[in-house]
């Protein structure tokens, strides 16, 4: 509504990209129709108001809006639009949008706990004389000190390598001992909801998935939860000795990262922006609820529609927990948004895992999308195959260079995309058109995430899956013909529909209802059986047998949980 008064206000540069200024004006001022907000706008708006010119601009917006005006029209009178993009095919909207399943993470607010990092910026202020050093130049200085990393420790002032160490490392915020680990009271910022905790956060050889250790059993070297002995020896040694265990990492993209907008924020019925600022704290990602890295409890997930045989939060991670209880908190998710084959390295080198010290490891790369989507009308910007092996053979090289012998890499297909319109273009979106007309609307406007899959267009579907299809053909070639030394390749090419088929509620429930295009809280659940089963059948060896003293572990350090 801000940006809204200061077009009515005369003002004509808005600091945004105009495509995404019209679809906000749309999205918002059809919202505000859909509810009685409209009651309230108009105080709201002429607060902000300088003149009369501008008081009685927002009086004829709000009977315009009481009038039930289509909402690209208005923001076509406020120059907030310059096109014909249309994002309703009627208006007003008949029946309205249902009003959002309650759950409880979609219904507190939240916030981080900002007084863990007092200390850091009470240090950094003795430490710096701030005389003529800008207030930021200290907080770009206190979160080196955070991140405590070779990579990234020599950015002095310079703001923009601190801008690129926390988002293109995509390590945790709060690392004191630098070994990519954060405490459990970290959450958010990379913290422990995308990687195992770090249980002393002073040691750097104290971390998930530590083998060698110096420390006697009374030191929990590597975070399992198991520590101490008897007269026989240590706990580690009795209970996790030759059962194989072995951490597990998952390299991806948003879909991994498990990318969720709360439907909330985009329908009239029950509209709010709860957890807007710990949402935005984890990149609007939700990695401890997702298919591999879900690790909390279903009250801080979003909603998840019943599952016939699943209980909970389901992931890969919990199912490898389950299996063997020394797996116990190593995991790392990183899943980056927009990440594809051609910045895969970058996820690569974010890895905490140590060649000689660690256990081995399953790595999943799951890339399964943005190669070939992406905004931009055409063809042109989608990874082509031989780029796609260029860059996969790079960062399977690093991987081979990085992780223990034993170590096992699954690589996952790119997704179905035709699955994805062929579901979702008939039902109704939160906002309150269909979801061919918001893919529509996004692709005129050049701001669709996948121009190729979420399009009308049978024939750039077609194509696009085509394209996919060919980058599948490179896993398939790296199987047969490559070999590496410390791990084995694994290509996964799961048949989509069927996978999705096995699901006996209405399809719809395993997409994001927000943005038409992830997978949601169910449809991450599903994943996560349909994929440990295929694994469980087809390479057991991937995730280790099951440990024949989980019961007694259970017993000595696991018994309330």
């Amino acid at each position: 509504l801000s940006l809204i008064a200061t077009t009515i206000s005369g003002s004509e540069d808005v600091g945004a990209n105009p495509a995404y200024v019209c679809s906000f004006c749309v999205i918002a001022l059809g919202l505000i129709e859909e509810s009685a907000f409209q009651l309230h706008l108009q105080e709201n708006l002429q607060s902000k108001c300088e003149g009369e010119p501008c008081k009685r601009a927002v009086e004829k917006l709000v009977l315009s809006l009481e009038a039930k005006a289509v909402p690209e029209e208005l923001c076509r009178d406020m120059s907030l639009c310059t096109d014909e993009c249309s994002l309703f095919s009627t208006w007003p909207v008949n029946p309205l949008p249902p009003k959002p399943i309650e759950w409880p993470v979609e219904r507190r607010l939240d916030s981080t706990d900002l007084s863990i990092l007092k200390p850091i910026f009470t240090d950094m202020v003795k430490d710096i004389q701030t005389d003529g050093v800008p207030t930021i130049g200290v907080i770009a200085a206190a979160l080196s000190r955070l991140r405590n990393s070779e990579d990234y420790g020599n950015c002095g002032y310079n703001i923009t390598c601190h801008i690129i160490a926390f988002v293109d490392g995509h390590l945790p915020l709060q690392d004191h001992d630098g070994d990519r680990f954060a405490v459990a009271e970290a959450k958010r910022f990379r913290g422990s909801d995308w990687r195992g905790y770090d249980c002393d956060d002073k040691l750097s050889d104290v971390y998930p998935g530590r083998m060698a250790s110096s420390y006697d059993p009374s030191v929990d070297h590597n975070c399992n939860g198991i520590y101490g002995g008897n007269e026989t020896g240590s706990y580690e040694e009795i209970f996790c000795s030759g059962t194989e265990q072995r951490g597990l990492i998952i390299l991806g993209d948003s879909a991994t990262a498990h990318f969720h907008i709360p439907p909330q924020w985009l329908t009239a019925d029950g509209w709010n922006m709860d957890q807007l600022l710990p949402d935005a704290e984890n990149e609007l990602d939700f990695p401890m609820c997702s298919w591999g890295t879900g690790h909390v409890t279903p009250e801080e997930c979003p909603y998840q529609y019943p599952i016939d045989g699943v209980s909970g939060v389901l992931s890969l991670y919990s199912q490898m927990r389950d299996r063997n209880r020394c797996n116990n908190n190593d995991f790392q998710n990183i899943g980056v948004n927009g990440a594809r084959m051609t910045s895969s390295m970058k996820l690569v080198d974010s890895m905490g895992r140590d060649q000689t010290l660690d256990y081995p490891v399953l790595v999943w790369l799951a890339l399964i999308g943005n190669d070939v989507c992406n905004g931009h009308p055409g063809y042109d910007h989608m990874t082509t195959p031989d780029e796609f092996y260029e860059h996969a053979m790079e960062s399977l090289r690093a991987i081979d260079e990085t992780v223990p012998a034993g170590s096992h890499v699954i690589s996952l297909a790119l997704f179905d995309g035709e699955l994805l319109y062929s579901i979702m273009h008939a039902h109704q979106h939160p906002i309150g058109c269909s979801y061919e007309d918001i893919y529509d609307f996004m692709n005129c406007e050049e701001e669709n995430p996948c121009w190729g899959w979420l399009n009308s267009d049978r024939e750039v579907r077609l194509n696009t899956t085509r394209i996919s299809n060919s980058l599948n053909d490179v896993y398939r070639k790296i199987e047969e013909e490559e070999t590496f030394n410390n791990f084995k390749f694994i290509f996964y090419d799961p048949d989509w529909v069927e996978l999705f088929s096995d699901y006996t509620g209405p399809m719809s429930d395993l997409i994001e209802p927000a943005d038409g295009f992830h997978p949601s809280q169910t449809g991450n659940a599903l994943f996560a059986k349909k994929f440990f089963e295929w694994m469980v059948e087809s390479h057991p060896e991937a995730v280790g047998p099951v440990n024949p003293h989980n019961e007694e572990i259970d017993a000595l350090f696991f018994s309330g949980r």
